[in-house]
């Protein structure tokens, strides 16, 4: 960070902010044609795109120790699809029944059955070059090692998935979609992240997409070798 100075910004966001590698996105009850203009006034002219990252994936294991905290936390990743629309959304079906909500397979294991953490949740994160679902844990220093036993058995468990429950995670998923296009700015952070990936207008395709995704599809995802692990306890 010492490094950093006045002129490395001013060439990073010259480089980074242009109109060529912006989107905008407008989102209620407004004037085409007045976007329009107010586009073309404020984001003329063109820049640089900026050289396309190389995303090395890794997977490692890591325990820090840290003075003030008085819990361990912990996060659990694993490699999933990126760009593709289908895998993608085989992955989001995946982390709804693993971590998502009170009902998901983790949270019962680890919080309702064991009472070994209070806050499990997780999600999927994906751009056009990565993807990854995620676990976050917090739990005394002592329930580590176990917790990441229960995560990796519960991964293992998936292959008894029923018909049943991946249609409860569907309805899930497509219901609080529903519930977050309600708010005007969820929408539009959906609407770019869909537009970032592809398209926007693939954005009004979720419920038909998340209801194509297959059993079979889920337990492949969860059947992977690799994963990483963090834990950040307490000294």
């Amino acid at each position: 960070m010492k490094k950093n100075n006045q002129e490395k910004i001013k060439e990073l966001f010259e480089k980074v902010y242009s109109p060529d590698n912006m989107i905008l996105c407008v989102v209620g009850d407004v004037d085409f044609k007045k976007i329009c203009e107010f586009a073309e006034k404020n984001f003329a002219g063109k820049g640089k795109i900026p050289d396309k990252l190389y995303i090395r994936k890794v997977n490692r294991t890591i325990i820090e120790k840290k003075k003030g905290i008085d819990q361990a936390n912990i996060i659990f990743s694993y490699h999933a699809p990126e760009a593709s629309k289908k895998e993608r959304h085989i992955a989001q079906v995946l982390s709804c029944i693993m971590v998502g909500g009170m009902s998901s397979r983790l949270f019962q294991e680890i919080r309702e059955k064991r009472n070994l953490a209070y806050a499990v949740k997780g999600d999927y994160v994906g751009g056009r070059e990565y993807g990854y679902n995620f676990i976050f844990v917090g739990t005394p220093a002592e329930n580590v090692e176990k917790v990441k036993e229960i995560i990796l058995l519960e991964f293992k468990k998936i292959k008894d998935l029923t018909e049943t429950e991946l249609e409860e995670a569907k309805e899930q998923l497509i219901g609080n979609n529903k519930i977050n296009r309600e708010d005007s700015q969820e929408q539009m952070v959906d609407l770019l992240g869909h537009e970032i990936l592809g398209k926007a207008e693939d954005s009004y395709e979720f419920e038909k997409d998340i209801r194509q995704v297959k059993l079979e599809d889920v337990k492949k995802l969860a059947d992977f070798k690799d994963y990483s692990f963090f834990a950040l306890v307490p000294e």
